[in-house]
């Protein structure tokens, strides 16, 4: 499915993101709930990570930079002022900047706008880009941008190629870019290539374990998670990829990986693709 890249979040609704960025520390609460605060919106301004009503770090969700939020009450947890954004859902107020509806609704529209404008042009290219991992997002000057990470298997349409720091990087947005070896680029298909493409999911890969149990790589750590797939079961096989190292690795879920041998395919493995760095830090 394609997604155009728009403002994430509104001053009226709550959303929930796909990725967490980080974690913070669980801290305790210092202090009850006050009022609630009537009529303002808070635009995250880099951590997004929010805590529980008991101070705790929530790992599974965190809101996305400059994503608008209608806010609630506010708590202190150890002397740090934090606003209410859902239930059981807080986010401190440093990482936040803080204005009326009707300011934060203007802010919107007029970045809608230039979205809009962009995208539009985007679009003409014809091709989009899908996410082979959680893959991070920079400005043209190669600079991480702070709160960002399109989730893996994620869509998006693309704009020009650039050499960043030697390295290419593709357009997905007003400044910002993301590294080319982390996309699939594809172009609209003919009617035959769809066609094609059906017959071709009609048989997925499938893998069955062995020499097993098979430790499991994850991208999001970027090491073997301690997970363990056991012999004998049988796993749907998306991407495979091989490193510069030699090693080829399956994917078996969106961020878990295991390798080739401690797994043998139904079919053969004609869909390699190389990927110089993948899984460098563990097969060394």
């Amino acid at each position: 499915m394609k997604k155009n890249k728009v403002l994430i979040g509104s001053a009226l609704a709550l959303l929930i993101a796909p990725t967490v960025l980080s974690n913070l520390s669980p801290q305790s609460v210092s202090a009850a709930d006050t009022a609630e605060i009537g009529g303002l919106v808070g635009t995250v301004t880099g951590s997004g990570v929010m805590v529980d009503d008991q101070g705790q770090t929530i790992t599974s969700t965190f809101l996305p930079n400059n994503s608008a939020w209608k806010l609630g009450s506010t708590k202190q947890i150890n002397g740090v002022t934090y606003y209410q954004v859902a239930t059981n859902e807080w986010i401190s107020a440093k990482n936040l900047n803080i204005s009326s509806q009707n300011q934060a609704a203007q802010t919107q529209a007029q970045s809608q706008v230039q979205t809009s404008s962009y995208e539009t042009a985007v679009a003409n290219t014809g091709q989009t880009g899908t996410t082979k991992w959680a893959t991070a997002v920079v400005n043209s000057q190669g600079q991480a941008v702070s709160g960002i990470m399109l989730p893996a298997g994620s869509s998006w349409n693309i704009g020009q190629t650039v050499t960043i720091n030697g390295t290419s990087y593709i357009q997905i947005a007003t400044d910002e870019y993301v590294a080319a070896s982390n996309l699939n680029i594809a172009t609209p298909q003919t009617e035959a290539q769809a066609a094609a493409q059906q017959t071709e999911q009609a048989q997925p890969v499938v893998g069955t374990v062995v020499n097993g149990p098979a430790d499991v790589y994850d991208t999001s750590m970027d090491s073997f998670s301690g997970r363990q797939l056991q012999e004998g079961t049988q796993w749907k096989v998306g991407q495979q990829v091989q490193n510069k190292y030699g090693y080829t690795f399956y994917q078996v879920s969106t961020n878990e990986w295991t390798q080739s041998s401690n797994m043998q395919l139904n079919q053969a493995n004609q869909n390699v693709t190389s990927e110089p760095e993948f899984a460098t830090s563990v097969t060394q």
